[in-house]
């Protein structure tokens, strides 16, 4: 374990614990003990390295610093310590996050913390501990969905490893991973959850595009499979969005009773898996939308989602009006968050409208 990592926990950890509501402040001191204990056991990847290991790990650990690298030098992305550290887990789903949502409603509950804002979620190191929250929450009333994740930014607070999990992920989403959580680190919005994941989820696609271009060659499976899976979230948020105003038209209709919209909501959800089945997963590229046929649809499952799948056309038209430069698009929205008040979405979009007149 790190010294410093382990002091700078300690004063985030005690800053969140005296700034914290009390909601919060019980699920900090329950999920403390989770986080302190990720700060063992940690080691450089170069010292790593020069113990024997299979070919599929070396490779994967050589790769990720050289992503780590990329992602400084091409992207501009934070200098830190994360991402040349690892950390072998013993289990197989780092920890795992909590969506929750009013029955006729597709605004998340949300939580405040101190530096980070408002988040539409939390995260549990031990499934249990989200079983438990999900029982909570629904006795109250709300839908919950709970959904396994295998890394998390701590915002360059403490150092972000490897995890061993991330060992299984083919070349491109690795790439894409790492630069998702350095975009985090790099650029955040305190209390804009929809415009940091978007942003990050954005420049992580892209990032992991030119990454492997450079890497492995323009004609490379890496790439093909990038092209096809950046391409599928464009197609899949635009499903999204309209499976969202759907489900919000229905809500927001005076004329019907809670039990008609409750009924009519369940409808709308068995009939959106037979359209998306039949008039858009036909459109995609690659097969990693096809888990979205056997989930268990609710609101906190779409919710979950639109804050990651908000607005990436808007993204993608920033990174084309600055001529497909992506480290020069890191530096202006930089700025945008450092200088100007509100939401950066709403300052991108302002900004859009004015370079066209």
């Amino acid at each position: 374990m790190r010294n410093k990592d382990f002091r700078r926990l300690v004063v985030f950890l005690c800053f969140f614990f005296f700034s914290a509501g009390w909601e919060e402040l019980g699920y900090l001191l329950s999920q403390a003990p989770g986080q302190i204990a990720l700060l063992f056991h940690r080691t450089r990847i170069e010292k790593v390295l020069k113990k024997e290991l299979d070919p599929q790990t070396r490779a994967k650990l050589e790769l990720v610093l050289e992503i780590k690298r990329y992602a400084e030098e091409e992207i501009g992305l934070v200098k830190n310590k994360s991402y040349t550290i690892y950390r072998p887990l013993k289990r197989k789903v780092l920890s795992w996050n909590l969506t929750a949502c009013p029955k006729l409603s597709l605004e998340p509950l949300s939580w405040e913390f101190p530096l980070v804002g408002r988040v539409p979620y939390l995260g549990f190191f031990k499934k249990e501990d989200a079983l438990k929250k999900k029982a909570e929450l629904e006795a109250k009333g709300y839908e919950v969905y709970i959904r396994p994740v295998s890394a998390y930014s701590m915002l360059g607070i403490i150092a972000d490893p490897v995890y061993s999990t991330m060992l299984r992920y083919q070349d491109y989403d690795l790439a894409n991973l790492i630069i998702h959580e350095l975009t985090h680190a790099t650029i955040w919005a305190k209390g804009y959850p929809e415009f940091n994941e978007n942003l990050a989820l954005f420049v992580g696609n892209q990032g992991a595009l030119n990454f492997c271009r450079e890497k492995f060659g323009a004609d490379s499976e890496q790439v093909k499979y990038g092209i096809g899976s950046n391409y599928d979230d464009l197609i899949f948020q635009q499903y999204l969005t309209q499976l969202a105003g759907q489900l919000e038209e229905l809500y927001s209709r005076p004329d019907l009773s809670e039990e008609e919209k409750l009924k009519k909501k369940q409808e709308i959800l068995q009939e959106t898996k037979k359209d998306f089945e039949a008039n858009w997963l036909p459109k995609m590229k690659t097969g990693i939308y096809q888990g979205w046929l056997k989930k268990d649809l609710n609101n906190a499952v779409i919710a979950s989602y639109r804050v990651y799948y908000h607005d990436l056309s808007l993204y993608q038209e920033v990174y084309e009006k600055l001529g497909e430069d992506l480290k020069g698009m890191v530096e202006f929205i930089k700025r945008v968050v450092e200088q100007e008040p509100g939401d950066p979405e709403e300052y991108l979009k302002n900004w859009l409208e004015s370079s066209r007149s």
